[in-house]
Order: C-alpha cells, then structure tokens, then sequence
C-alpha cells in the first residue's frame, strides 16, 4: 500500500514538474513552405498578443511571443531587420521589446509581401505606441514610452526615431 502511494504521489509531482508543450511546439518550422503554411496561426499568435495586456504570468502570450519572433527569424518571404532604437524606446521591458517584433509581424502579414522597411518600421512603431495608450493593456507610460506615444498622437514617430537613432 505504501508502495502504491508513493508511485502516485511520484507520478503526480512529476506531472505537475514536467512542462507543457506549446500548442505552437506543434507548427513545423522547417522550411520555407512550412513558413508560408504557418502565416495564419502567426496572425492568430500575434493578434493575441496585441489584444491581451500585459501580464508576465499568462504563459500563453508568452508562448504566443515566443512563436510570432521564431516565425520571423526563418521567414524567407519578409524581411525583418531589427531596430537599433528598440532597445532605447521599450527602455530594457522585455514585454514591449517583444510586442514591438510582434507588431512587425502583425503589419507585414496584414499589409503583405513587398512592404517597405521603413513603412514597417514605422507602423510597428505606431502600433506599440497605439498599444500602450490603452490603459486596459497596464502598460506603464513613462519615460520614452510616453514619448513615443506623443510623437504618434502629433503624427511625428518619424522624427522621433530618427531621434533616437543619433
């Protein structure tokens, strides 16, 4: 009997230690037709993401996260150059530096192949700012978050960049 409880009490721990796959862990990413076939479940990731607010335990936007820049790293159909400036405008937020790629793939894949880098760029921008604005994503403005929002309302991101990247 103790026996018996004891490989139960293992099997529960080690079911609850063991990690969940992704539902993402199951999207081949392996060549460039598997990243052509994976484009709508890029657009679900991503409109998640943009659509949930921040939160460091929901797993799944991290997840979400994760897929969406995997997604972009292999993509042969889209170009996707980072910003030098990123870094300087999420201010070292590992939720904003993440949602800022993710509002990249978001754009290109609603805008289509052929997009310009800097459009893209731009956008990505304008989405994060548009992101962070809304008070129902507890995004905290301040310092060049608030700016960005700013130079967005004043139709200014453009300037504002260039800005950042001097």
């Amino acid at each position: 009997m103790k026996q018996q409880a004891f490989i139960v009490f293992f099997l529960l721990t080690l079911n609850a230690v063991s990690q969940k796959q992704s539902q993402y862990d199951y999207i081949p990413l392996t060549n460039a037709k598997d990243y052509r076939k994976a484009e709508p479940q890029v657009i679900l990731a991503a409109d998640y993401v943009y659509s949930s607010p921040i939160d460091k335990d929901n797993i799944y936007r991290g997840e979400a996260t994760k897929f969406v820049m995997k997604w972009m790293g292999g993509t042969s159909d889209y170009s996707f150059t980072p910003d030098k400036t990123v870094s300087k405008v999420t201010n070292g937020n590992n939720e904003l530096y993440g949602l800022y790629f993710v509002c990249m793939a978001k754009y290109a894949l609603e805008k289509g192949k052929g997009i310009d880098r800097e459009e893209l760029k731009l956008s990505a921008y304008a989405l994060l700012a548009t992101y962070c604005e809304n008070p129902a994503n507890k995004c905290v403005i301040k310092g060049e978050i608030k700016k960005l929002i700013e130079a967005k309302n004043q139709n200014a991101i453009k300037q504002y960049i260039e800005s950042k990247e001097k």
